[in-house]
């Protein structure tokens, strides 16, 4: 057994002079986080729960609708344009036609005043800032979507001029879809502007809009009839839930869609004993997953590869220089300890840096909106006392049951249906 006269057992002092390195170097990601900092915004429009409420109150809603004001003012307004979104679906659910108009002129006025230069919009472009630090404009549909519920509104109150010219704005907005062969074919956006046409006395018009909306069809799916001209009445059936936006990648920097379960696919009336199907006219995930590469899809994959590099970077600076400080207390030598616990310095500054850049894809998805929209002209006489739905599931089965009363006094008729 070695034995030492005097003084420390050596062994013992280098392995404190290895600790003392050591915690040296634990001690630096607190230091560097000091250093790098941490970037995060804030939304200074984001109000607490009882201000969002006093202003929610100030609007006098329904119940029902009470919870999708609170929620508008206490998101801010970053989130602003969704909540909207939002308030109007569940108000044309709800039957509150007033405050979805005013809730899609205003989602409509921020879609058509956002654009590039807006200032978050800018921000969202660096890689230190994520995504969704932008002020919400929807993805393609979304927008669409807003403009085509605006022009059914328009269409309820026999505004056909100005429901055509929303059901146009809908084609405007798909235009952005990378494949050409898939810009402005929403099939539901040109029966409906055709109905319009129709009842403004443009026959020739109307003709051409049902035609490209026959050309629009869905595959395997039967197109909306063009209108006879005993059909005064059109249905318009709004089924399931749409699209939900989530991240892929390892970092969440691919924006991608997934299809959410639900049970109503399927819709049919009974008109005086005979049954008929609504066909489906449009499949909002088709809209949504045929967008293509957006510009910050693009965006988003620089800042994923530049962290992962990065990392790797980082990973191999640490590992390096671990082992050089180590093996420089073994030896004694001050000078390569310095050296190696600097380096290990680089690559914890270095994974600091890493850990900062923000690749996550935005994800705030307008929840609210149907999977399908369906639609079917009626000839409607004064034998129609009211018309029964039945919605259905994939086997067939009924899932849900609506009966509507018919009112000649406001023709021709728009006949909606909502149905989860």
């Amino acid at each position: 057994m070695p034995r030492w006269f005097g003084g420390e057992n050596p062994r013992v002092h280098s392995g404190r002079k290895l600790a003392g390195w050591l915690s040296r170097l634990a001690a630096m990601p607190a230091l560097l986080w000091l250093g790098i900092g941490c970037s995060t915004s804030t939304d200074p429009t984001r109000l607490s729960l009882a201000a969002a409420d006093q202003l929610a109150s100030s609007r006098q809603p329904s119940e029902d609708l009470k919870p999708y004001y609170q929620r508008l003012y206490m998101e801010g307004e970053f989130s602003a344009t969704l909540n909207r979104m939002r308030l109007a679906s569940a108000a044309i659910q709800f039957g509150a036609w007033k405050e979805a108009e005013t809730a899609l002129d205003e989602t409509l006025r921020d879609i058509e005043t956002m654009g590039p230069a807006d200032v978050r919009s800018r921000e969202a472009l660096s890689h230190f800032k994520p995504e969704d630090i932008k002020r919400f404009k929807g993805e393609a549909h979304e927008r669409a979507m807003a403009y085509w519920l605006r022009g059914l509104l328009y269409m309820r109150t026999q505004d056909w001029s100005n429901a055509r010219a929303c059901f146009k704005s809908v084609q405007i907005q798909d235009a952005a879809k990378k494949d050409p062969a898939l810009r402005g074919n929403w099939a539901s956006a040109d029966w409906l502007e055709g109905w319009c046409n129709r009842n403004m006395g443009e026959g020739s018009a109307a003709a051409e809009c049902w035609e490209r909306a026959a050309q629009h069809a869905l595959e395997g799916k039967s197109s909306v009839p063009t209108p006879t001209g005993n059909d005064n009445a059109v249905c318009v059936a709004l089924l399931g839930f749409g699209p939900v936006k989530i991240p892929e990648g390892a970092y969440g920097e691919r924006l991608t869609y997934r299809k959410p379960d639900f049970r109503s696919v399927q819709a049919q009336v009974n008109q005086r004993g005979t049954i008929r199907a609504v066909p489906v006219s449009e499949d909002l995930f088709a809209q949504a997953s045929g967008r293509g590469l957006r510009r910050m899809d693009m965006v988003n994959a620089d800042k994923a590869e530049t962290r992962a590099a990065t990392e790797a970077a980082g990973d191999a600076l640490m590992t390096a220089g671990i082992g050089t400080t180590i093996g420089g207390v073994v030896v004694g030598d001050t000078t390569v300890a310095a050296a190696g616990l600097g380096t290990a310095a680089a690559g914890m500054a270095a994974k600091g840096i890493a850990s900062s850049l923000q690749p996550k894809a935005d994800t705030r998805t307008w929840d609210l909106l149907p999977a399908t929209i369906h639609i079917l002209p009626l000839a409607l006489s004064a034998g129609d006392r009211y018309l029964e739905f039945q919605i259905l599931d994939q086997q067939g089965h009924t899932v849900a049951e609506h009966k509507v009363n018919v009112d000649f006094s406001s023709q021709p008729q728009l006949i909606l249906i909502m149905e989860r």
